[in-house]
């Protein structure tokens, strides 16, 4: 009996040793969710978004102040800086919601003035023509500091349906969201630009030295 007995503890025993291995050898259990890398760049989004045409989306990373415009799947993504915002434009059927502009430093400033009527123009072309009149329209433009491409569009609807509906208040939700996390970033990147127009100006206002003194003092 006792022989049995001990028989069955050195099973158990080897069996636990086992178990105890195992977990020791098996790579380590992650206690959050990777986030998915965007394919072709090193860029890690804390967010993302992707149109209902495939062909426009963004993703954001709050943490290193970076921002990824996704296109098709045949145009690269393109990675900017949060200082290379200038604004970002809440738009529903050709009209604007709500918009964010930067205010800082003085040459974003004639940037949006020399873009502006550009700007004016393409929100105007989403406007609904009078054969579409029961299409809703929502798009989200960003705004960027470079002349050759200066807009970016994410479309959130584009089709037939009611407004007010329940796809409609989801996109235009969605799209408000995302209008609010780019207004933030906006704000960051105006008291970027402040500091950075503070630490010139401390830089400007260091007395120089008179080469005649500093020889004469040696």
């Amino acid at each position: 009996m006792d022989f049995v007995l001990m028989f069955i503890m050195l099973v158990v025993y080897l069996a636990l040793g086992a178990i105890m291995l195992t977990l020791s050898l098996s790579p380590k259990a992650k206690n959050k969710k990777e986030e998915p890398q965007i394919q072709g760049t090193s860029f890690i989004p804390s967010q993302m978004f992707m149109s209902t045409d495939g062909h426009g989306g963004i993703a954001v990373n709050e943490q290193n102040l970076k921002i990824c415009l996704l296109h098709s799947p045949a145009v690269p993504p393109r990675l900017i800086h949060i200082s290379s915002l200038v604004g970002s434009f809440l738009v529903k059927n050709g009209e604007v919601l709500n918009e964010t502009l930067r205010t800082a430093p003085k040459s974003l400033i004639s940037f949006q003035k020399l873009m502006q009527a550009n700007a004016e123009r393409l929100i105007k072309s989403w406007q609904t023509s009078s054969s579409q009149k029961d299409n809703q329209r929502i798009d989200l433009m960003v705004w960027i500091h470079d002349e050759d491409e200066p807009f970016h569009v994410v479309n959130f609807l584009n089709m037939e349906t009611k407004e007010g509906g329940i796809l409609f208040e989801k996109s235009l939700g969605t799209a408000t969201h995302w209008h609010k996390v780019l207004d933030g970033l906006i704000l960051q990147a105006d008291q970027l630009a402040c500091l950075q127009q503070d630490s010139d100006l401390d830089d400007t206002d260091q007395p120089t030295k008179n080469p005649a003194l500093t020889s004469a003092a040696s």
